[in-house]
């Protein structure tokens, strides 16, 4: 299953809808880009700025997060020139019903490049992307 950074941080972090991830990925090879690496430091940064996390907290996350990793529970796909360059198409197919954002795009043109299962992500303009492009992904 891929996850995006959206479904990433409520792996790591506590919200509301946490435990449905849980329960969702449950049995699943978890695969996510590198991307991920940048996008969930920015996001426990902000949640720690936002007093929603404690410095403790974020940097048990982080850890939890590369110990999955190192697991082997959570692989990453690396960037490369490739990937940008199918991104940057995918903005292109969906345009102009979805206005897909450039490190969403990156998402989904590296759950194309993998096979996985569905795509599991919180943000609905990726999620009406990837229904453009018969992409499966978890409701």
């Amino acid at each position: 299953m891929y996850l995006d950074t959206s479904t990433l941080v409520k792996r790591y972090v506590a919200e509301p809808d946490s435990e449905q991830v849980d329960d969702v990925i449950v049995g699943y090879t978890l695969v996510s880009s590198e991307l991920a690496l940048g996008e969930l430091w920015s996001a426990l940064l902000a949640k720690e700025r936002g007093k929603f996390i404690s410095a403790d907290d974020r940097t048990n996350a982080w850890k939890a997060f590369l110990g999955d990793i190192d697991e082997g529970v959570l692989r990453l796909i690396p960037l490369d020139g490739v990937m940008i360059r199918e991104a940057t198409e995918m903005m292109s197919r969906v345009h102009p019903e979805v206005p897909l954002r450039t490190l969403d795009a990156i998402h989904l043109a590296t759950f194309d490049s993998v096979t996985t299962g569905p795509l599991f992500t919180k943000d609905k303009r990726m999620i009406d992307a990837a229904k453009l492009q018969g992409f499966a992904t978890v409701e």
